[in-house]
C-alpha cells in the first residue's frame, strides 16, 4: 500500500550524505533522456525495483535519481516532463537525495501497485507510451539479463491498468542514454577505480602462504570500508595451483593458500554506486617462467587494445587488436572486455561473435574495462590483468594508476 505522505520541510544534509552529483549534471542527464525517450516515443520510464546482482538491478533509477546506491529497492517514474517521482521504504530525505526528487514510501517490491496512482495523474489511462526499464536488454544495457530483468507480473498489472497505453522497452532509450559518460561520472569512476586499487595493495600487504583466504577477504573488506565504498563490493575471487586453478567464486573458499598458488582477483570499487573495476593476478612463491611468460603477453594484450580504442573503431578490431601469441605457438593472450558504470552494461565481449557485436563502434566517454588473459595449450590461468578505461577524443584513458606487473607473495 503507498503512503503518500512527503517530509518536503527536512533539508537536504550535506553531513549526512554519500558521494552525490551536482544539479548541472541532474539537468544535463535528464534532458539527455528526455531527447532519447522523444526519439523513441516514449512519455514516461518506469523503473521496477529490482536489485539484481550486486546491485546492478537498481542501474536505471540511480541514474535518473541516485537512489538505490546500497540495494534499497527503489521504484521510479520519469515522465517526458514534470515532476520525477521515486517510492522507497521511508519517505523524505535520504544520503542521495539532492536532485529534488519526490520520495514517497512504498511497500517493499510492489512495483506496479506503487506507481498506479502517479501513472493514472499523468493521463495513461486514456493512452500513452510506457517505457519499461529493463524489460529487455541490447548491447550496452542488462547484458547479462538477455531476457531482462523487469518482474513479469509488475508489468502484467501495468499493461492490465492502462490498457489504453503502449507498454514498450525502455532499455534501448536508457542505454544509449547511459553509454557516453559525462565528466562528473567519471570522477566517479576514476575514484571507484582508487579503491579498487587499495584492495590490490591491501593483499600485497597481507597476503602471504600459509594465510586462510577468507581472512584475507576480510582484510579488503575492511579496506573497501575504510576508503568510502559503496556495498555491496564483487570480487570475483579465482584460486588454486598454478596450471590446476579452481573455477571463479565471488567469495573466497576455506583453503589456506599454497606454495605455487594463483590468485586472480577482479575487483570492484564502488563510488557513490559507480563500479570502477581492475583485475589482478598474485602469486605465492616464486612464479615460474611460463606464468611470467603469459602475464607478459596479457599485458601486451592490454596495451595493444588501449591503443587502438577511439570512437569509430568496431569490437570487431578491438578483438583482433587484443590477439597476442607466443611461447612457440603454445600461449595465446585474447581479448575480455565490457562496459561499466551502474549496471550490467557493454558491450560484452567473451566469445560471442556475432555481427552486430563485432560491428558496435566505440564511441567518445564510453567506460570499458579491459581483461586480457592468457591461455597455455588452451589451459586458462597463466595470466589476467585488467583497467577500466574511458575513450577519449583521440584515444583511451586509463583510469588506474598501478604498475603492470604480476605480483609475487610470500
Amino acid at each position: 500500500m503507498v503512503n503518500s505522505s512527503f517530509d518536503s520541510s527536512q533539508p537536504f544534509d550535506p553531513t549526512w550524505t554519500t558521494p552525490t552529483f551536482s544539479l548541472q549534471e541532474r539537468d544535463s542527464r535528464w534532458r539527455r533522456v528526455r531527447e532519447f525517450m522523444e526519439r523513441d516515443g516514449v512519455d514516461a520510464i518506469v523503473c521496477l525495483p529490482d536489485t539484481g546482482r550486486h546491485n546492478r538491478g537498481n542501474a536505471d533509477s540511480m541514474y535518473l535519481t541516485q537512489l538505490g546506491e546500497n540495494q534499497e529497492l527503489v521504484t521510479t517514474v520519469f515522465p517526458k516532463e514534470g515532476e520525477v517521482n521515486a517510492w522507497l521504504s521511508r519517505p523524505g530525505l535520504w544520503p542521495t537525495s539532492n536532485w529534488g526528487v519526490r520520495i514517497q514510501r512504498a511497500e517493499r517490491g510492489a512495483g506496479a501497485r506503487t506507481i498506479n496512482e502517479r501513472l493514472h495523474e499523468l493521463g495513461f489511462n486514456k493512452g500513452g507510451t510506457i517505457g519499461v526499464a529493463g524489460l529487455t536488454s541490447t548491447l550496452t544495457a542488462y547484458v547479462r539479463q538477455q531476457e531482462g530483468l523487469a518482474n513479469w507480473q509488475s508489468v502484467e498489472m501495468i499493461k492490465s491498468n492502462f490498457p489504453k497505453a503502449k507498454v514498450i522497452s525502455a532499455t534501448p532509450t536508457l542505454g544509449d542514454a547511459r553509454f557516453q559518460k559525462s565528466e562528473e561520472e567519471i570522477e566517479f569512476l576514476r575514484k571507484g577505480v582508487a579503491i579498487s586499487e587499495k584492495l590490490i595493495e591491501t593483499v600485497r600487504e597481507h597476503g602471504r602462504i600459509g594465510m586462510a583466504e577468507r581472512e584475507l577477504f576480510g582484510h579488503m573488506m575492511y579496506r573497501a570500508a575504510a576508503e568510502g565504498s559503496s556495498f555491496p563490493v564483487m570480487l570475483g575471487w579465482t584460486s588454486g595451483p598454478v596450471g590446476n586453478i579452481y573455477h571463479r567464486l565471488e567469495q573466497p573458499s576455506f583453503r589456506n593458500f599454497q606454495n605455487n598458488d594463483v590468485l586472480f582477483i577482479e575487483i570492484e570499487g564502488r563510488w557513490g554506486g559507480y563500479v570502477g573495476r581492475t583485475d589482478q593476478s598474485f602469486f605465492f612463491g616464486s612464479a615460474p617462467e611460463e606464468y611470467k611468460i603469459g602475464m607478459e603477453m596479457t599485458i601486451a594484450s592490454f596495451n595493444q587494445v588501449q591503443s587502438a580504442m577511439k570512437p569509430g573503431v568496431t569490437v570487431g578490431e578491438l578483438i583482433e587488436a587484443g590477439i597476442v601469441k607466443g611461447m612457440g605457438g603454445q600461449g595465446e593472450a585474447s581479448l575480455t572486455m565490457h562496459g561499466y558504470g551502474t549496471g550490467d552494461e557493454g558491450p560484452l565481449v567473451t566469445g560471442s561473435r556475432a555481427p552486430d557485436l563485432l560491428s558496435l563502434e566505440m564511441k567518445e566517454g564510453a567506460c570499458m574495462l579491459i581483461k586480457p588473459s592468457c591461455k597455455v595449450n588452451g589451459q586458462a590461468g597463466f595470466g589476467n590483468w585488467g583497467d577500466t578505461v574511458i575513450v577519449r577524443k583521440n584515444g583511451a584513458e586509463r583510469l588506474g594508476t598501478r604498475l603492470q606487473e604480476l605480483i609475487e607473495l610470500s
